[in-house]
């Protein structure tokens, strides 16, 4: 049970790198709920938020299991940068389980010395920062500013524990997405492993609409069901 739910922002890897466009702007406050299915099956509930100030942003993730899954208590995440030359520029991570507090792991990104620091458990690591590197929350909004172009995206993301270099294969899709939130158009990464998969939304801004994790042979889908704000 916590392998599923400690899944959920596994998926959210799957995206690349953040440059605004006039074409694509993001909107300056933005909710989006979506559900967590196991088998068909509802097991937790996710609401993220964006909030964008002048050049600054702040993005929010709260996740909530359901039955069973409420005992791991509430999952939260936080990413707080900067929009800094046409691009999201992340100053601080932080990955937080209520019920575990020994499990919180903070990033701090300074750019000024191309250093990422890693916090967990009172102790410090340190990794070379390198350009357009994403956590693991800014990463689901940089699609906002630009579309994914080409047919493969590579990016280095810090999970809160390590920074990883992904390459994933985009992909287009002819046929609409049908969610509860609506029906999208929509463009698929996949990533080189083919266990995780996002579908991004064309016609909204590119939006995550449904995120995908395969795993063992289990699938765990992420499904936007509400979109709120501009």
């Amino acid at each position: 049970m916590k392998q599923w739910f400690c899944s959920l922002h596994t998926v959210l890897l799957l995206t690349g790198l953040c440059v605004l466009s006039a074409a694509h702007a993001a909107p300056k406050q933005l909710t989006l709920t979506y559900q967590l299915l196991q088998g068909g099956q509802a097991i937790a509930t996710t609401k993220e938020t964006l909030t964008v100030t002048g050049k600054q942003y702040r993005l929010e993730s709260r996740t909530q299991g359901l039955g069973l899954y409420q005992l791991m208590g509430e999952r939260s995440l936080v990413s707080v940068g900067l929009v800094v030359k046409q691009h999201l520029q992340p100053i601080q991570f932080e990955s937080h389980q209520s019920k575990h507090a020994n499990k919180t792991r903070i990033n701090r990104f300074d750019w000024a010395k191309r250093t990422l620091i890693f916090e967990a458990k009172g102790n410090q690591t340190t990794s070379p920062l390198r350009d357009g590197t994403q956590d693991l929350l800014s990463v689901m909004y940089c699609w906002m500013w630009q579309p994914p172009k080409g047919k493969h995206i590579s990016l280095p993301v810090t999970n809160g524990k390590k920074l990883a270099q992904r390459t994933f294969n985009v992909l287009e899709e002819k046929a609409p997405l049908m969610t509860d939130a609506g029906s999208f158009k929509v463009v698929k990464l996949v990533d080189a492993e083919g266990e995780k998969i996002v579908y991004l939304a064309k016609d909204r801004q590119y939006l995550p609409v449904k995120l995908v994790l395969v795993d063992d042979g289990k699938r765990l889908e992420q499904v936007l069901i509400k979109v709120e704000g501009q």
